[in-house]
């Protein structure tokens, strides 16, 4: 079979300059995501897959360009776009990103069955590893899960992510509440009533004991709801 020596071209140089440059690419995208989250201990090992390759691709003289939806969701493992040249390229090659990142997370402490409360004394602060397709529903701040509800059995040392934990009811249907109202720039205060149950950070709909309007608010705790806007 004859070698294609434009293929064959391609392939050194993918492997000398431009998948180094795409794993870089791809490092660089999810430590500024982890900057945003607040990430701690980050190490990012990034491998790229090509799909649409041989027999099309040559080698590349312009700057590649690279091309990936929001990585929020998954960065562990996305598709990756990756180009030779911005308005008119010379090729696009579809790709595949497979990440393994590892990052100081909140885990159980011991075994957790469902319905434990989660303290400071069975919960803590540990390295962990994802790898790809591994959901991205983690928790790093020890914080963020006190008083949080166990839905499920958690084993010793497994990280602690929304889809395991519960948060509390701090207010209940019918419950007296403060409103504080947030409008051009001022902060007020009033009366309300809690039309619906809800944790901290859910949204539910109260009533305005002076006015008798219906707005959806913020729980802050277990006294207060806040209004960003009025309805």
């Amino acid at each position: 079979m004859p070698i294609n020596k434009s293929y064959f071209c391609f392939v050194i140089q993918w492997v000398k300059i431009m998948k180094p440059a795409a794993s870089q690419w791809v490092k660089t995208q999810i430590e500024l995501l982890g900057q945003q989250q607040t990430w701690s201990l980050l190490q990012v090992t990034p491998n790229i897959k090509l799909f649409n390759l041989k027999g099309r691709a040559s080698t590349c003289d312009t700057p590649l360009q690279f091309i990936a939806p929001s990585l929020t969701q998954s960065p562990t493992r996305f598709p990756l776009t990756i180009q030779c040249g911005t308005a008119n390229p010379t090729w696009v090659i579809r790709a595949q990103a497979d990440v393994e990142i590892r990052l100081t997370a909140v885990v159980a402490a011991e075994l957790l069955p469902p319905g434990t409360v989660v303290t400071a004394e069975n919960s803590k602060l540990a390295p962990i590893l994802l790898t790809p397709a591994m959901r991205m529903n983690v928790i790093v701040d020890p914080n963020d899960v006190l008083q949080m509800t166990v839905k499920r059995t958690i084993a010793e040392n497994q990280p602690l992510s929304t889809l395991v934990l519960s948060t509390p009811r701090l207010i209940s249907r019918n419950q007296p509440v403060t409103l504080v109202i947030e409008q051009q720039g001022l902060a007020l205060a009033t009366s309300g009533i809690a039309l619906q149950n809800g944790g901290k950070g859910a949204t539910i709909r109260v009533k305005n004991s002076r006015s008798g309007r219906v707005l959806s608010g913020t729980v802050i705790d277990s006294q207060q709801v806040m209004i960003r806007a009025i309805e």
